[in-house]
């Protein structure tokens, strides 16, 4: 799937009506998905970076995407970090974000992706890689689902499985966060917690997870 809009200008679109429009190939790749990898600059953030009157650098996170990292942890999938540079405010676990490993100042990052899902004990089939930039190319072409932003360079879109509605650091993780979990089934059952008759989450597949008795997990 491509996005037809580059960025977030119009009406947001929901989870449902994206998964509908997805090819079911690409809806089984992301069934698959158990592990959810995040390039920072341009993904986590838009792009820029602030820089205080002591040199200080600052970089801003999205509320929407801290919490989409939270709930795939809820549900007992990996979430993890991948950057070129190496700044330090991701490792000390600031943003509101839930992180279970970052790797800072890689250049290659297909082999710390690799790296990484060895950590977690799962093949790249499992793994969702978003990026937005011509140093992600090659993490993109090892995961099983390549995703890019909608504000990605242009390269990237011939590469990704699916571009998201959204633009990096403007939601964009909280985007995919909530086509894997609906893949998964698990969706419906976490926002089940905060609303009477959850919102627009279509039928779920049918994973054998229960979260509403504490069992989240992968299969």
């Amino acid at each position: 799937m491509r996005s037809d809009r580059d960025g977030a200008d119009g009406p947001p679109v929901g989870t449902s009506a994206i998964w509908d429009s997805l090819a079911p190939e690409v809806q089984r790749a992301f069934a698959q998905v158990k592990a959810v990898v995040l390039d920072a600059d341009g993904v986590l953030t838009d792009g820029r970076i602030t820089l205080t009157s002591t040199g200080a650098e600052a970089l801003t996170f999205h509320v929407r995407d801290g919490s989409g990292t939270w709930m795939l942890h809820k549900a007992g999938l990996k979430v993890g970090v991948i950057t070129g540079r190496d700044t330090g405010i991701l490792e000390r676990g600031n943003g509101g974000l839930r992180i279970d490993r970052v790797i800072a100042g890689s250049r290659a990052k297909d082999r710390a992706l690799r790296e990484m899902l060895a950590d977690w004990g799962l093949a790249t089939a499992e793994c969702a890689f978003v990026g937005d930039d011509i140093l992600d190319a090659p993490a993109l072409r090892t995961a099983g689902v390549p995703i890019c932003v909608a504000d990605a360079t242009p390269e990237l879109r011939e590469i990704a499985t699916y571009v998201t509605q959204r633009r990096g650091g403007d939601g964009a993780v909280r985007e995919v966060a909530d086509l894997v979990l609906h893949a998964r089934g698990l969706r419906a059952q976490l926002l089940a917690g905060f609303f009477e008759r959850p919102l627009d989450t279509g039928p779920p597949p049918d994973t054998g997870t229960d979260m509403t008795r504490g069992e989240a997990g992968t299969r």
